[in-house]
């Protein structure tokens, strides 16, 4: 007896329903390869670009580390006359005040975990200036020894390297030869908060994925609004089933083209033998779809202000009515201030204290709700 085909038993071939999954996070991993004098960061050796990425377009995690930066940058920021003779008080001859150095190096300790300082030596061996480095543009050996800095990692990096030495504050300028006077005439001073790394960690690392999620659910919906694909479909081939290669790659290069967060649909194949045995699906519903993106996208924005050990409400965003009063808010601050910002300021506090040989060398006037006064940090 012949057996029934699956035309005549009502089967419809699908193939690939399931999405194409291709992890595109980065990694923060570290390498070193034979031949290279430094240790790549991130697999692709351009983590800190992805997590500048991250700041640029994730609204959270932005609102977060600038909020953050007020704080740690405080009310006013004064240094000691150490210059020698920069005038005004200033760092270098770009003409950076202490003010924009402090707010540079505590926006990369928020988005990376650690910044940079290079430090100029005059003649006499003594600091005469200092000027921010940005982290996304260095790399370092295992030890932190020597660091290569370049603004094209992105492109290769191959070109336009500069070579510096690691800060040492006590050296024996006069018992120096002139070329190594010469090589640490310039050096870096680099501050990370992970020690058993070559490269820091963001504060946040552990929501990188939260993060993610809030920047496709933004995605998401721009691109519903400005393609009007924004339901489900299916799509029949009538044509015949080809072999499950080609299902594959039609599929893939259609998903790739009309679906996903970037074009706010999901689609179904079905491949038929004939137009009369075309699937046919009067309509997708998901019910409650604008609530489970609400919930998706609050549980992420809780998440990343758990990473930080922070409420929103210190950030001037204000969810839903709790109760939360002006006593209960200034004393969540003050706990914050003493946990999180205050352990940072002290970090940068310190690092000048390296790089000039003194104590109490920049004073911050912590950043306050009110007229209280509040002890600076020295």
């Amino acid at each position: 007896m012949t057996q029934p085909t699956n035309q005549a038993k009502g089967k419809i071939s699908f193939a690939a329903i399931d999405p194409y999954i291709q992890g595109t996070i980065p990694s923060p991993e570290e390498r070193s390869y034979s031949g290279r004098e430094y240790v790549t960061w991130g697999a692709d050796n351009l983590y800190p670009y992805y997590l500048l990425s991250l700041y640029n377009t994730v609204p959270t995690l932005r609102s977060i580390i600038n909020g953050n930066v007020d704080f740690i940058s405080g009310d006013d920021i004064a240094i000691r006359p150490l210059t020698g003779d920069l005038p005004g008080g200033k760092m270098n001859y770009k003409g950076d005040t202490i003010r924009d150095q402090v707010r540079s190096i505590a926006r990369d300790w928020e988005i990376y975990g650690g910044f940079a300082l290079q430090v100029i030596r005059n003649f006499a061996g003594e600091v005469s200036e200092v000027y921010y480095v940005d982290m996304r543009f260095l790399r370092t050996d295992s030890e932190c020894s020597v660091f290569r800095y370049s603004e094209k990692w992105d492109k290769g990096g191959s070109r336009g390297v500069t070579v510096y030495p690691a800060f040492i504050r006590d050296l024996d300028w006069a018992g120096m030869s002139d070329a190594e006077r010469d090589r640490h005439a310039s050096s870096i001073l680099y501050v990370k908060n992970e020690h058993t790394q070559t490269y820091p960690a963001p504060i946040y690392a552990a929501s990188v994925k939260d993060c993610e999620i809030e920047r496709n659910i933004t995605d998401f919906h721009l691109n519903s609004l400005e393609n009007g694909f924004t339901a489900s479909a299916i799509v029949n081939f009538n044509n015949g089933i080809p072999s499950d290669a080609t299902r594959e790659s039609v599929e893939r290069a259609f998903n790739e083209r009309f679906s996903g967060h970037q074009n706010a649909a999901r689609i179904v194949f079905s491949w038929n033998r004939n137009k009369d045995a075309a699937t046919e699906i009067r309509e997708f519903e998901v019910k409650d779809f604008g609530e489970r993106y609400k919930a998706l996208s609050t549980h992420c924005r809780q998440q990343i202000f758990s990473a930080f050990r922070a409420i929103p409400a210190l950030f001037g965003i204000m969810t839903e009515s709790t109760g939360f009063n002006e006593q209960e808010f200034q004393q969540a601050f003050r706990l914050y201030n003493r946990t999180q910002v205050r352990p940072v300021q002290r970090i940068i506090t310190e690092a000048y204290e390296r790089i000039y040989g003194a104590a109490g060398v920049i004073t911050i006037k912590p950043f306050s709700l009110d007229e209280e006064t509040e002890t600076n940090i020295e």
